[in-house]
């Protein structure tokens, strides 16, 4: 897990260094119109690689996951043993209850983003703040419920 986290920085630092290193010659404060169409396609790109992988990856885990409990339970393994080598499984519920308090809070900032025009620099730090709320209302209810 250490090394694909290091990956992601990698890719991160790579995707924010990539429109400055594409085109040194800027026009104004942004650069030109190219730079940033081919920054933003190779955003896109990694994007999709990055989602098609974790999905893939995500597969073959539970494939493997299945295949070893079958494995176990063929060689009749103890209960204890099998809880102890298999990976715990998520919380669908839990884990429906992020994404929906994210996603939720993510279409707030962008009404308000909406209603509050010309889009710029505030748009981008309301739809974060938005998006910190929704991760905080998520921690207050996963909070009270463990409680």
């Amino acid at each position: 897990m250490k090394s694909s986290a290091k990956i992601k920085y990698k890719l991160a630092a790579a995707m924010l260094l990539s429109p400055a290193l594409a085109n040194s010659k800027q026009v104004g404060g942004m650069g030109n119109a190219e730079t940033m169409l081919f920054a933003m396609n190779a955003i896109a790109i990694l994007l999709c690689v990055w989602i098609a992988s974790s999905f893939l990856l995500t597969l073959v885990r539970l494939f493997l996951n299945d295949r070893l409990l079958r494995t176990l339970i063929e060689h009749s393994a103890s209960p204890e043993v099998i809880s102890q080598i298999l990976p715990k499984q998520t919380n669908l519920a839990e884990l429906a209850l992020k994404y929906s308090c994210v996603l939720i809070a993510a279409g707030l900032g962008l009404t308000l983003c909406y209603f509050t025009q010309p889009l710029g620099l505030h748009s981008a730090i309301i739809l974060s703040f938005a998006v910190a709320l929704g991760l905080l209302t998520y921690y207050l209810i996963r909070r009270r419920k463990s409680s």
